[in-house]
């Protein structure tokens, strides 16, 4: 055993006289083991202090078997420089550690809760539907009812529809179902239709050709300052030359 591997044991050197020859050199190459991989002398021998500072020398009945399975292995998470829960160069605490013991804690109390009949997550009493009021009210708020649709009353009688001109509803009925318009609107378009229409073609109402074609009347329109159209003002003129 060389110096250095010594010097680290010396906290538990009074359990290592205890061992024999074979014994001791498992522990001197655990310890070198430990070194190699970049563990700090001084670190290892802090671990050595505290873990035979928490036993009294007459509870361990195996000295070997104390110093390789518990004074030695490096206890805490995955992450290196965690030393039992603590970061060996800052001193503070191992957030990873502290994330498993309370999971492992929340572990044990679902377990128990359980194991009472309770919900395993608020720890109480379930109710007819198998959940506790909690976990009802939780899945309520996850979930919430769907909103309910309230449909419009449909008015009792004829269809309803919008005038096509002011957009008032009327009933569509009548002339509502050809025109798609309300009496007010169909009545102004019938007057404005009225007002614009062309005058009627063929014979002019008020002014027509005062000769007649033997018996029959004219019906010609009379030139504008006659009273005969232009084939009478015609032969008016011959017999006045005649």
């Amino acid at each position: 055993m060389n110096a250095q591997i010594y010097a680290v044991l010396e906290p538990v050197h009074v359990l290592l006289e205890q061992v024999n020859d074979f014994v001791a050199r498992k522990v001197a190459r655990e310890v070198g083991r430990q070194l190699r991989e970049g563990t700090d002398p001084e670190r290892l021998q802090h671990r050595l202090t505290a873990r035979l500072a928490k036993v009294m020398l007459s509870d361990i009945k195996d000295p070997g078997r104390w110093l390789l399975g518990v004074a030695l292995p490096r206890w805490g998470c995955g992450y290196q420089d965690c030393e039992a829960g603590v970061i060996w160069r800052t001193g503070a605490a191992c957030e990873i550690c502290a994330e498993v013991v309370q999971d492992k804690a929340a572990a044990r109390q679902r377990e128990q809760r359980l194991a009472q009949g309770l919900c395993p997550e608020h720890g109480t009493r379930s109710g007819p539907s198998g959940q506790c009021a909690a976990c009802e009210l939780d899945d309520a708020i996850a979930r919430p009812a769907p909103a309910v649709v309230v449909q419009q009353r449909v008015p009792d009688g004829p269809p309803r529809g919008d005038c096509g001109d002011c957009g008032a509803r009327i009933m569509l009925t009548g002339r509502a179902l050809e025109d798609g318009l309300c009496k007010l609107c169909r009545e102004e378009a019938a007057a404005l239709a009225a007002d614009q229409a062309p005058p009627a073609s063929g014979v002019n109402a008020e002014r027509v050709c005062s000769g007649r074609d033997g018996h029959a009347p004219c019906g010609r329109t009379p030139l504008p300052s006659r009273s005969v159209c232009a084939r009478h003002r015609a032969q008016e003129l011959a017999g006045a030359v005649a």
